[in-house]
């Protein structure tokens, strides 16, 4: 996905006044079918899919495709005519437009809306590699410890001091870590820093699974603060990897590019 787009201050804005979903692609049958009806070239699902819907989610508002650049033009996908900066710029009016159309009904529920969880860690360790982010594991085997655990640090997640520097998922059983260094079996909020590839972790920070959110704002600040994201380009990442052997294996077939390669042939690895 394009985060020229996605990172620009008008966009984060607006999207403030959207819900904003993200599918994971090939990691879900169900959600697979949901993206295909929005755009899927010669029927096969590509690997990133954009559009802004009405809110019943059945009405495309803008053309869909791989990125926003193929609704609003740039230097990737379809468009190739107008400038980055005004296609970005376009996207930002349009949202707002968007939302003036479409006010919502009815009053914002009280408190901080829930933590936007990833599927699991498994996925969350190659989404939080991919966009280059800390991850933040709610990690406790007892339902109710979690819970109380999830509303505090949901306070804390959606202030402007942290909103969009780190990603969530939550764990119950110590299993899951089997792919993150450093980890031990103890109840608490685990600041991960995702491996290069997105197939392993190591542990940052353990932060107390008791702290309230008022106490939790400093210990997270610096665990995240000790992140480092990837700095190679994508053809030094993708190069490195082929070199690693690194491979992700998606819970359905991955058919990005079967249609602009003839259909039948296998998608590369």
């Amino acid at each position: 996905m394009d985060r020229s787009f996605l990172a620009d201050k008008d966009v984060i804005s607006a999207s403030r006044k959207f819900v904003c979903i993200r599918l994971a692609t090939y990691e879900n049958a169900d959600e697979n079918e949901v993206l295909k009806g929005f755009f899927a070239r010669g029927g096969n699902l590509e690997n990133t899919v954009f559009t802004l819907l009405t809110p019943d989610g059945k009405t495309k508002l803008v053309t869909a495709g791989r990125s926003p650049a193929w609704a609003f033009g740039g230097v990737s996908g379809r468009g190739i005519n107008a400038q980055p900066e005004e296609s970005i710029k376009k996207m930002g009016q349009t949202m707002e437009a968007i939302a003036l159309a479409y006010p919502g009904k009815g009053k914002a529920a009280k408190g901080s809306p829930p933590l936007p969880y990833l599927a699991d860690l498994r996925l969350a360790l190659n989404i939080t590699a991919a966009d280059r982010q800390p991850l933040v594991v709610v990690f406790s085997k007892s339902a109710e410890e979690r819970k109380k655990m999830e509303q505090e640090l949901s306070k804390v997640a959606w202030s402007d001091q942290f909103i969009g520097d780190a990603q969530y998922v939550f764990a119950s059983d110590a299993l899951e870590f089997k792919s993150v260094k450093k980890f031990k079996t103890k109840s608490g909020f685990i600041v991960i820093q995702p491996g290069t590839f997105g197939l392993t972790g190591e542990v940052i920070d353990v932060i107390d699974a008791q702290l309230s959110a008022d106490k939790l704002i400093e210990p997270l600040a610096k665990a995240l603060d000790k992140h480092k994201p990837s700095t190679l380009t994508y053809d030094q990442h993708r190069r490195m990897g082929a070199q690693a052997g690194a491979h992700w294996k998606s819970a359905t077939p991955n058919t990005d590019g079967l249609s602009r390669r003839g259909g039948g042939r296998r998608p590369r690895r």
